[in-house]
């Protein structure tokens, strides 16, 4: 199966974003993976690493959430991910304190033998360039970091 990282929001505000208006919630990202036969993403719960809140994603880029309900336990988490991936990969994302949407990801790759294949590890601008750390996963046992710059800055013409 294959599946895609997004963005969903949650209805908590950080509280660097607490005093404006418009008020800006907070967004997280999630790994879902598609169904092959109907192409739409396959249900699952998570919960918000801000507020703990529990989301029930069943789209791309959209979630239900689930009042009263915070941090349910039957969530899987990067340690319980983590059971499934080799131990050098594994050391990889905790040194980088990957989120739980990077480990899934992860773990499609290495499940589905999905070689060769890249995943931003970190991204900092400096300079208005993209610094990028970059995880390039070769086979089940081979792995590269590597970094890379990505300019994407538009230059107008005449």
């Amino acid at each position: 199966m294959s599946g895609q990282r997004h963005l969903i929001e949650c209805h908590c505000i950080l509280p660097l974003y607490k005093d404006k208006v418009p008020p800006v919630y907070h967004k997280f990202a999630v790994y879902s993976i598609l169904n092959e036969k109907t192409g739409n993403v396959l249900p699952k719960y998570v919960n918000c690493n801000n507020c703990g809140v529990t989301h029930f994603v069943k789209e791309f880029c959209r979630s239900e959430i689930k009042l009263g309900k915070e941090d349910i336990k039957s969530v899987r988490d990067a340690k319980e991910v983590s059971l499934s991936l080799p131990e050098k990969l594994v050391n990889i994302l905790d040194s980088y304190n990957s989120t739980i949407d990077l480990y899934e990801e992860v773990e499609d790759v290495i499940d589905n033998n999905c070689f060769p294949k890249t995943l931003v590890l970190k991204r900092e601008i400096v300079d208005e360039i993209y610094q990028l750390k970059v995880l390039e996963i070769l086979s089940k046992n081979r792995f590269k970091i590597i970094t890379t710059s990505l300019d994407d800055t538009i230059i107008g013409g005449e």
